[in-house]
């Protein structure tokens, strides 16, 4: 309640909120169809309804425990919801979008963010106003006070919050801060695979804060009697990123990815999929052993090391994209993205 014992009120310029703890949805617009078990332990903070809607819908079987559209913060503001969930064990991710802080609300808001991120949580953060037509936005949408971008990030960045750079970047740092928050991040070595070779050049060209392991001599030897079982050991070097080729089959791409993990020098690991070859399984029936998706789900189940899949295709494959998401794999559509967004989050992991 406020200090005079009334009412307190989010918004205006609010969508609603949707608790799952709670059990009640004030939004008008409805959630997402697919069937997720479990609510993720993570919490929606926005200034903008339309954000919280945009963004998530991008990941649909992540479904939050909260989502909170903030609007114009006459009363509640994002520091006092950032303080709730602060204190609640079962929030392991805040992500916030915010145009602006109340007056004198900043300061809590990064105590509150350094507080989750002390307790090995998240805040990922899209600051928005970053430029004087963009302040002039943001003053239209929520009335908000944006103040100074360079300031504001550096402050964010000092209480260890995870600032995405732009509205897609925020969506998959939210992921990665979900999926991979259990997986302990000892440093940025990557070591990859595709059965394409462009995805290879792809991540060498974007490794970012990443860095390309040296395999062992052990790994090494596994990756060539594997390739050489797929009938390719002859034209394909052993090397990291490892381009394994469109005619390997589920078991040995599987193989190759497991071994690329298990080796110590790797850190995080990246698996590329370009499923137009009639060598993969991609669907959810079982051939003989599993087509790549069942193998894939086994294999997350069985690591403990981070590790993401990239799937270049369109949108015949979401259904495969989804199946790897529900189990629990981040997945991206691209190479790049993928290497870029894996070394932003693992060069934040490294600083805690």
């Amino acid at each position: 309640s406020t200090p005079g014992g009334g009412p307190v009120v989010v918004g205006g310029n609010s969508m609603g909120i949707r608790s799952v703890p709670g059990r009640y949805d004030s939004f008008f617009i409805p959630g997402p169809e697919i069937p997720v078990p479990e609510p993720a332990p993570v919490a929606v903070l926005a200034q903008s309804g339309a954000f919280l809607l945009s963004r998530m819908d991008r990941i649909p079987w992540l479904r939050p425990r909260y989502e909170v559209s903030l609007g114009n913060q006459i009363d509640l503001t994002a520091a006092d919801f950032l303080e709730r969930f602060r204190d609640d064990p079962d929030v392991a991710v805040a992500a916030c979008y915010l145009e602006g802080f109340a007056p004198g609300d900043g300061v809590r808001w990064l105590d509150a963010a350094a507080a989750i991120r002390d307790r090995g949580g998240a805040v990922v953060l899209y600051l928005a106003g970053r430029t004087r037509a963009g302040e002039d936005a943001a003053a239209s949408h929520t009335a908000a006070i944006a103040g100074d971008y360079a300031a504001g990030r550096a402050l964010a960045e000092r209480a260890g919050v995870l600032v995405a750079d732009t509205l897609d970047d925020f969506t998959d740092l939210v992921m990665l801060s979900v999926l991979l928050r259990e997986r302990p991040v000892a440093g940025c070595k990557l070591g990859a695979a595709s059965n394409a070779g462009f995805e290879c050049v792809a991540v060498a060209d974007h490794l970012g804060s990443l860095e390309l392991a040296s395999l062992s001599a052990a790994t090494r030897t596994a990756l060539a009697r594997q390739l050489d079982e797929a009938g390719i050991g002859e034209i394909v070097a052993v090397r990291n990123p490892l381009d394994v080729t469109p005619i390997t089959g589920d078991a040995v791409f599987a193989g190759v990815v497991a071994s690329i993990l298990g080796d110590r020098s790797v850190d995080v690991g990246l698996a590329g999929i370009v499923p137009f070859t009639p060598a993969l399984e991609t669907g959810p029936e079982s051939t003989e052993g599993g087509g790549i998706q069942e193998r894939l789900i086994e294999l997350w189940a069985e690591t403990t090391k981070p590790w993401v899949t990239v799937v270049d295709a369109g949108r015949r494959y979401d259904g495969f994209c989804v199946a790897l998401a529900v189990a629990g794999i981040p997945v991206f559509r691209t190479a790049d993205r993928a290497a870029r967004m894996l070394g932003r989050y693992c060069e934040w992991r490294s600083r805690r």
